[in-house]
């Protein structure tokens, strides 16, 4: 996976604006994400940055905040989905207002409903580490970790696979979640929204949704290569350095062998992630 983006992103402003209008956004120096509609908000040393990413946005941006309707890209889709909106082609789930941050109920693995903050600009999901052990989820050392930056620095934080997330009728299976230790309340994240093109309609206050035909189990095919390319350069590294260290003592050998195995075993638990999320072979090269 690339780099993540920071867990808390300023989305006060995102309540509050119209539909059609332009995203300015940008990353402090501590880390911290902002938008805001208006160009003159933002400091001038991003200013160029902002505008030009406002104009031209990424090529695997999900969507964008405007009145019209979505355009779809990508590689056909299979038969298999890993998300829905059960016999819906759309959906307009509505969120709850609280001191300018969206909320939704949210259902995990058809088990416990806790209340999220509707987070679009953030990589994953976060769990705060309360209700991941009300979903009876136990991170030990073998648990995968990836790095956020925060306001006060990078932290690791262990990631989860969850077997469903499903809000207001719209469903997504097999998803990445990240477990913060220090937050009270849940984000839902790229993740789940990547399943999905949406809109935020500020002054209805609903999120409208639809089947996104270019993503799988929430992530782009840019996304699922990188996972599956950052696997097998691990092993390819490895075997190249037992190649041309062939006298190195026997623990080393040993120790690097045992790291090895484990990153084979990633390597099939990926595909194993991609067959469930239904993901096309091209996808996975």
């Amino acid at each position: 996976m690339g780099r993540l983006v920071p867990l808390l992103l300023a989305l006060a402003l995102l309540a509050a604006l119209p539909a059609g209008a332009e995203i300015y956004r940008w990353t402090d120096a501590q880390g911290r994400t902002h938008f805001s509609q208006d160009l003159g908000q933002v400091p001038a040393e991003h200013r160029a940055a902002a505008r030009a990413a406002a104009s031209n946005p990424r090529p695997d941006r999900i969507q964008r905040y405007s009145s019209g309707g979505s355009s779809r890209s990508g590689p056909a889709a299979p038969a298999k989905r890993s998300a829905s909106l059960g016999r819906a082609r759309t959906l307009s789930i509505p969120f709850e207002r609280r001191n300018n941050l969206m909320f939704v109920e949210v259902r995990l693995n058809d088990r416990v409903t806790a209340p999220f903050v509707v987070d679009t600009g953030a990589s994953m999901i976060t769990l705060p580490r309360a209700l991941a052990d009300r979903l009876g989820i136990r991170v030990g050392p073998r648990t995968r970790r990836e790095r956020f930056t925060t306001a006060n620095g990078d932290i690791w934080e262990p990631i989860v696979r969850l077997d469903s997330v499903e809000v207001g009728g719209a469903r997504a299976e097999g998803l990445d979640a990240s477990i913060s230790s220090t937050m009270q309340v849940g984000l839902l994240g790229g993740s789940f929204f990547n399943n999905f093109v949406y809109r935020v309609d500020a002054a209805s206050g609903h999120i409208e949704l639809e089947l996104n035909e270019s993503v799988r189990g929430g992530l782009s095919a840019d996304q699922w290569q990188e996972r599956f390319r950052q696997l097998r350069h691990a092993v390819e590294s490895i075997d190249d350095y037992l190649a041309h260290n062939q006298l190195a003592r026997e623990s080393r050998v040993r120790e690097i062998q045992e790291r090895r195995a484990g990153f084979e075993e990633r390597l099939r638990e990926l595909e194993r992630e991609a067959n469930a999320a239904g993901v096309p072979q091209a996808w996975r090269r």
